[in-house]
């Protein structure tokens, strides 16, 4: 489906339950009381990401192993619910999702959504390869659940980031919709790794304290171009061995770690206008790295963008703003 692209309830009982079978992913039904009579689903795009927003009658809908492999979607989905309830379960994991919470679940599974009731449902798909890089790296033993995160604090954030991303994500420009999806992206992590590590931490409370310790001196240093893991190591009074084994509990690398720091900070400084009189390479060693050349290569490999591109697009939409 294009993006943009909306089914409507123009079409007849048939043809709805046809656009409910190829929505966002392959899907089987099984209509609930009487036949649909309304079912729409805008996709909205969002950088690497895309957004679904779906209205919908009661209806069952299964994801089986054969739509899995019709269709090979593979995305991690992140729904919250505006109107509505609905019953989610995937593998032995089962869950009532009220209007609020937030879910997260994989289409690489089967998996069933019950809409009890007419239902406003919205769904961001995470690429498999993104998610797993920013969301399930940095959450402990590395494994994907799916889960319901309740209403309330940073969920109710993203729940309204999401109902305002499905008014306004057409009108946004490519680095408007990149933006945000970084944000999400952080938020998303920053929700599931708290839910993650409630059991964790209450097991090895010394440990974990000590990996926020390291990670708050790496936050306060990471600018500096001659920090090494051996230096990390030596200002937290631990071995190197011990200092790699707490990164990979974590699913997680030192040296990553700092780079993604580096690459993020100096993402923002290129997007910052009070930054506009500093060359590049001078925002690039300003934020900790000393090779101009790698700087490219890398910033690129990560944002699908080379950094003097990138500033040359944000000159461009500042100055259209101004």
């Amino acid at each position: 489906m294009a993006a943009g692209e909306q089914f409507t309830d123009q079409a007849t009982d048939s043809q709805l339950a046809d656009d409910v079978r190829t929505a966002h992913v392959a899907v089987d039904i099984d209509e609930i009381g009487k036949p649909l009579q309304q079912f729409s689903c805008r996709e909205l795009p969002l950088g690497k990401l895309e957004l679904f927003d779906i209205v919908i009658d009661p209806v069952a809908i299964h994801r089986r192993s054969e739509d899995i492999d019709k269709d090979s979607n593979d995305d991690f989905l992140l729904a919250t619910q505006v109107d509505g309830t609905v019953l989610v379960s995937e593998g032995d994991v089962e869950f009532t999702q009220h209007a609020g919470d937030l879910s997260i679940m994989s289409a690489a599974e089967p998996y069933t959504v019950i809409h009890t009731q007419h239902s406003h449902r919205l769904v961001l798909h995470i690429p498999a390869e993104v998610y797993r890089e920013r969301i399930l790296a940095h959450q402990e033993g590395r494994k994907f659940r799916p889960r319901l995160v309740a209403a309330g604090g940073l969920a109710s954030i993203v729940h309204e980031m999401l109902k305002s991303l499905a008014f306004e994500a057409e009108k946004l420009t490519a680095t408007e919709q990149y933006t945000l999806a970084e944000s999400l992206l952080e938020l998303t992590s920053a929700i599931l790794r708290s839910d993650a590590d409630q059991d964790y931490e209450l097991q090895h409370a010394k440990q974990s304290a000590l990996f926020r310790r390291i990670l708050e001196f790496m936050e306060a240093n990471y600018m500096d171009c001659e920090l090494t893991p051996e230096k990390i190591a030596n200002a937290n009074g631990i071995s190197m061995r011990y200092l790699h084994s707490l990164f990979q509990q974590a699913g997680m690398t030192v040296s990553k770690s700092m780079w993604e720091r580096r690459l993020k900070a100096t993402r923002e400084d290129l997007l910052d206008p009070n930054m506009n009189h500093m060359r590049v390479s001078e925002i690039a060693f300003r934020r900790g790295f000393n090779d101009p050349a790698h700087f490219s290569r890398a910033f690129k490999t990560r944002f699908d963008i080379s950094p003097s591109k990138l500033r040359v697009i944000s000159l461009e939409q500042n100055q259209a703003a101004g």
